[in-house]
């Protein structure tokens, strides 16, 4: 009976050890052909991202996947070949990932849904924005002297300060939060709001040093916010949770390590905390293009002049061009979500997005 249970067990074991090497992440890269075209499939478990480079016709069309990891590989069933004058483009049909049509000409690449525009239709407003359709998102939109709360649930106005403030040039959103010092002091501040964005609540965090508006957030390390004063070149965190400042060494996070960082070079580089990204969007010329990560090529994802990028949240990308805020993605293309006319002059740090 003893030699049962324990064969059992050791079958129990042995499945259970095999299922977890069967399952678990594993980056890996390898190349094959469908007719023509050449594939280079990776995936970076670190990134939890497929990359697909695809060589045809002396061009290299580069994709991304945010989809679930499969140990299946060879994940491009066939390509499809369109070609029209100057234009090619590639159709993938695929089983566990989704991949976007994709599409060049002599010039640049573009996504195949670049000049399906979004025309705007409001279905609400408040406060003199129109709503369109929104997504599930949260949105704080700055008025010079209230925050607009916005969601398919709620609209409120949150009010901070007694005067109009044009210019939020020292403001931190992360996670559910965003960190406004105390606007209405002149050069520096010993307060700060933080609004909840789950809640439209604020709470205030009295600062026992004072810090100089001529700072900037670096970033935050979990609860903890950091921000650099130039002008006294000093290092601060706030700890949201006790909800007090502490001054800190002269470093900064890159990529889950601490790095020691000059005065000098906090002067006239400001660097800021940085991680590994799946996905790379680049603002240039007033284009915003789709880039994988050390890619050889940008990928144009809409035609419009862009004026501002206002959050990449895995491929959903949000910009503003002229007095509205659009959301693309490269599977539904481009959404309009809200209007206001403001945008047309100041568009900087006035849009907030939160999950």
């Amino acid at each position: 009976m003893k030699k049962h249970v324990v064969l059992v067990v050791a079958l129990i074991v042995l499945f259970s050890i095999f299922i977890y090497f069967y399952l678990r992440k594993s980056s890996y890269e390898l190349e094959y052909n469908i007719d023509d075209l050449t594939v280079t499939e990776s995936y970076n478990k670190d990134k939890n991202a497929y990359y697909f480079s695809i060589d045809y016709d002396n061009k290299t069309y580069e994709l991304i996947s945010l989809d679930k990891y499969t140990n299946k590989r060879k994940l491009i069933d066939d390509i499809k070949v369109t070609q029209n004058e100057d234009e090619t483009c590639l159709e993938f049909t695929t089983t566990d990932v989704n991949l976007y049509n994709i599409c060049s000409d002599n010039d640049s690449y573009y996504v195949e849904n670049i000049d399906d525009k979004s025309t705007f239709t409001s279905k609400d407003s408040y406060k003199n924005i129109n709503i369109g359709a929104l997504d599930d998102k949260t949105y704080l939109l700055w008025n010079y002297h209230d925050f607009i709360y916005l969601n398919n649930d709620s609209r409120e106005t949150i009010k901070l300060f007694s005067k109009d403030i044009y210019n939020l040039s020292l403001i931190y959103a992360f996670e559910n939060y965003l960190l406004v010092p105390d606007y209405e002091q002149d050069y520096i501040f010993d307060k700060l709001y933080v609004i909840n964005t789950n809640n439209a609540k604020i709470s205030n965090i009295d600062l026992r040093f004072e810090v100089y508006f001529n700072s900037y957030f670096l970033g935050n390390d979990k609860n903890n916010v950091y921000l650099y004063d130039l002008k006294e070149n000093q290092e601060f965190y706030i700890d949201l949770d006790k909800k007090e400042i502490y001054k800190a060494s002269s470093e900064i996070l890159v990529n889950g390590d601490w790095e020691n960082v000059s005065n000098q070079t906090f002067q006239k580089e400001k660097p800021t905390f940085s991680k590994e990204k799946n996905l790379d969007v680049v603002f240039e010329d007033d284009k915003l293009y789709m880039k994988v990560p050390d890619g050889k090529t940008n990928v144009l994802i809409t035609n419009r002049n862009v004026s501002e990028l206002v959050k990449v949240d895995g491929l959903n990308i949000y910009y503003i061009s002229e007095d509205i805020l659009y959301k693309y993605n490269p599977f539904d293309g481009e959404q309009a979500l809200l209007k206001y006319s403001e945008w047309n002059f100041n568009h900087q740090k006035m849009v907030f997005i939160f999950d």
